[in-house]
């Protein structure tokens, strides 16, 4: 069903993309292909534009030309930082930086040329020289399907592309630490794990055998957690929960032992946050490390609280009515 969720969603982004563009194409409007009257202002002496060079200038326009080619209106003439390349052939390009203060029409339209962040690239053609630079006409990189651009490479093509990177990522991960469980699960060690740490978890989960895989898988996923070795955890905790479900009595329904697991994997007591000490430690703190007092303080106080909750919760009426009614429905 979610499948038909997310089809509909992606069919439906599309569509208003769609009838977008067609709209803007219909009124033009960026104006593709428009001549605009400019300057091109220099800080120094005018230079010759030779071929193969790249100058820096300033973009003048004045704002009774930006309303009459698209029709806004600005408070002041728009002048912008902008950079002159002269090609081999003789072509100049221009390219403008567009900022907070450029038209929105002109942050759009760089937005959707996808070439350089906020550069605005176009054309220029001199016509003759002025008292600080050039007069010039101004003909910006045509755009067209902005919306379904944004829809298609932005939202689908970049997100099944991350999709596709985590689950490849993850991998290695998954076959590393699932070969390590089933050796540790083969030599016995997971049983004498269960057994050193039987008085917590059948408190726990109660409805779960000491000796069952889901324990060991639970406590390699705790364990991991507490090492702030966030991959390693993720495929030990779906190895636990799938064992978990093979317990249940009613598939698709979580039980009291999947809840419980589930608070305490995403509260988990942390003595080493790896992930948060790598980035503070990228980020330049001379002191990476000097907040896992914090970190253990916070997390242990988050565990007992989700555990307490959970347990709370398992005891309420209107949840024991339901796992009666499914225990008579089996």
């Amino acid at each position: 069903m979610l499948n038909y969720i997310w089809l509909s969603l992606i069919v439906i982004g599309i569509l208003v993309a769609v009838t977008i563009d067609f709209r803007d194409i219909s009124t033009d409007k960026f104006r593709n292909g428009e001549e605009i009257q400019t300057e091109l202002i220099f800080d120094s002496p005018t230079p010759q534009l030779e071929k193969g060079k790249h100058y820096k200038c300033n973009i003048f326009i004045p704002a009774s030309e930006m309303q009459k080619i698209y029709g806004i209106q600005l408070s002041q003439n728009l002048v912008q930082e902008a950079e002159i390349i002269v090609s081999n052939s003789g072509e100049a390009v221009i390219k403008i930086t567009t900022d907070e203060q450029s038209p929105t029409i002109w942050r759009e339209h760089a937005g959707a040329q996808r070439k350089n962040g906020d550069i605005l690239q176009g054309k220029v053609r001199i016509t003759r020289m002025s008292e600080n630079g050039f007069v010039a006409v101004l003909i910006l990189d045509a755009v067209k399907f902005v919306k379904l651009n944004s829809v298609t490479n932005d939202g689908i093509v970049r997100y099944a592309k991350t999709a596709v990177e985590l689950a490849i990522g993850l991998i290695g991960i998954m076959a590393l630490w699932l070969g390590v469980m089933k050796i540790a699960e083969a030599s016995g060690l997971i049983t004498k794990l269960a057994g050193f740490l039987k008085p917590v978890t059948t408190r726990l989960f109660p409805d779960v055998p000491p000796d069952h895989p889901a324990m060991g898988a639970m406590i390699m996923n705790i364990s991991a957690n507490i090492l702030g070795l966030a991959n390693a955890a993720t495929p030990l905790g779906l190895k636990a929960m799938e064992e978990l479900n093979k317990l249940n009595k009613k598939l698709g329904t979580a039980t009291d032992a999947m809840c419980t697991f589930l608070v305490i994997n995403t509260s988990n007591v942390q003595l080493i946050p790896a992930t948060v000490i790598a980035i503070r430690a990228a980020a330049g703190s001379t002191n990476p490390t000097e907040i896992l007092g914090a970190v253990i303080v916070a997390t242990t106080v988050s565990t007992i609280v989700g555990v307490t909750v959970v347990k709370l919760f398992a005891r309420l009426k209107i949840f024991r009515k339901q796992l009666e009614a499914v225990s008579g429905e089996l």
